[in-house]
């Protein structure tokens, strides 16, 4: 065990790799399924690697997204894809619907800047746990060399989600015109509902 630092209490953390069970997917699902709300600072987001539903984000109340890199063009072609496939357009939809019901908002900060990606999850009583390193959702995980992401308990989650409201404060709304991009997608995938 590492010896003590003046001012710095030991909390137990887990460290995740791609080999892991459960592994980033099924720790953040664990997590989104008992939580209330969720805050999420990643670089980049691709649609076709998130594969998280209604059975993993149907009971939050609030999931605000921080990214710092988005692209509509790349965006609205993921989308249209992903509409494409039975087992994942649930999940398109689910996203836009949630945008319209304002559970999940969306903000970029381009010249904003954090370090690793990070997401918070809380409970009713406030942060319990904070996943910091890095985001994955594919599997089989799609690179060469190790992934590594720590899950961290209630004191590294407080502290993240205060840095958290920092960012998201100095950050611009990209929520409605991510909706416009998706909502359109739904519509160009199912003409005949959208009438």
């Amino acid at each position: 065990m590492l010896p003590l630092l003046p001012g710095l209490a030991p909390e137990p953390a887990v460290l995740l790799d791609e080999r892991h069970r459960p592994d980033f997917r099924d720790v953040f699902a664990a997590l989104a399924r008992r939580s209330t709300d969720i805050v999420a600072a990643v670089t980049r987001v691709r649609l076709s690697t998130v594969d998280l539903g209604p059975q993993e984000l149907g009971g939050l109340r609030s999931f605000r997204v921080l990214i710092s890199e988005i692209n509509a063009h790349n965006l609205d072609a993921e989308a249209s894809g992903l509409l494409q496939h039975p087992r994942r357009a649930p999940n398109v939809r689910m996203l836009t619907s949630m945008l319209e019901e304002s559970r999940l908002e969306v903000r970029a900060a381009p010249l904003g800047g954090w370090s690793p990606d990070f997401t918070v999850f809380s409970e009713a009583a406030g942060p319990v746990a904070v996943l910091m390193g890095s985001h994955w959702f594919e599997r089989p995980y799609p690179y060469r060399g190790p992934a590594l992401a720590s899950l961290h308990g209630t004191a590294a989650a407080r502290l993240a989600r205060a840095r958290y409201e920092e960012l998201w404060g100095a950050a611009h709304d990209v929520g409605p015109a991510l909706w416009s991009i998706l909502a359109r997608a739904c519509t160009r995938a199912h003409p005949a509902a959208a009438g």
